[in-house]
């Protein structure tokens, strides 16, 4: 009898339909909700609470041993009956989610000609956006899309300032020497989609790589001087550029453990449309949150 009972407890959480029955000496319950086996000392207490169609279904059976030696417990599977069995909500696979990010870093421009000199502080890039992430494989693959804002500053040397020539192109001249305070800058504000592929390296994804491109869709450009004349502060804008509508960033960031992870930008398209301005690339690099 003593082995009887034992074979019941462990067979009880292995079956999967709900119903008590007494079949001789032996009693069989299936699809049971839980079970539980306490053994201190030579005393074993068994409980197993719900049953099928009965949830309020509860069972206590106490044995005492003479000889503990006669406790034996073996097990064939792998699962650990001290866990409560849950869905692994990490396993997406085939799922779609929606998340939010932000880059802040440090953005210039490369191959300008001579003379062109980009500061790379304080020139700054900061881009808002929302992606959709498609897990078609599971957790550590994924494919992202999706719609952002970004702005991108850049700060050229005091000395000279962004103007129109007489052909409409965009070139830097130096300032007159009446003028001081001199500061100049442009800015390019872009509608922005990502397509971008992510892989994690481990099932937590704390470090992962991102590689991809981001589409942007330059709406708006503009450059700016402000100056002191006479002991008067001026600010000029020019307008109508002749940045290029649509460039491709192609994209790298690495993720991190960390509250943040790292990429970098860049365009291998011209920044100015033919005959517009000087050939040059956009460069950036920063934090992604």
């Amino acid at each position: 009898m003593k082995k009887a009972f034992i074979m019941m407890a462990l067979c009880s959480v292995a079956f999967v339909q709900a119903k008590a029955e007494t079949v001789g000496d032996t009693l069989v319950i299936e699809d049971v909700n839980k079970v539980k086996i306490e053994t201190r000392g030579d005393l074993q207490r068994i409980v197993i609470n719900g049953a099928k169609g009965d949830p309020q279904f509860h069972y206590v059976q106490r044995i005492s041993y003479a000889d503990t030696t006669a406790i034996d417990r073996k097990t064939t599977s792998v699962k650990d009956f001290t866990k409560r069995t849950v869905v692994n909500k990490k396993d997406k696979k085939g799922t779609v989610e929606t998340s939010l990010h932000l880059l802040l870093g440090l953005t210039t421009m490369l191959d300008a000609p001579s003379g062109y000199s980009f500061k790379l502080w304080p020139s700054f890039e900061c881009s808002v956006g929302v992606n959709l992430d498609w897990y078609p494989f599971g957790k550590r693959n994924y494919w992202s899309t999706g719609l952002g804002i970004g702005w991108r500053k850049y700060r050229t040397q005091k000395d000279m300032f962004w103007a129109k020539n007489n052909a409409g192109s965009m070139e830097l001249v130096p300032y007159d020497a009446s003028q001081s305070s001199t500061r100049t800058r442009f800015t390019v504000f872009s509608l922005q989609v990502p397509l971008l592929y992510t892989h994690n390296f481990d099932n937590k994804g704390e470090w992962s790589v991102t590689l991809g491109g981001i589409v942007n869709f330059n709406t708006g450009a503009h450059a700016t001087r402000d100056f002191d004349y006479e002991d008067e502060s001026y600010e000029v804008e020019t307008k109508a550029i002749g940045q290029r509508p649509v460039t491709i960033d192609g994209f790298l960031k690495i993720g991190t453990p960390y509250s943040f992870d790292l990429y970098v930008k860049y365009s291998p398209n011209e920044f100015f449309k033919n005959g517009r301005g000087p050939k040059m690339h956009q460069l950036s690099f920063g934090f992604y949150f």
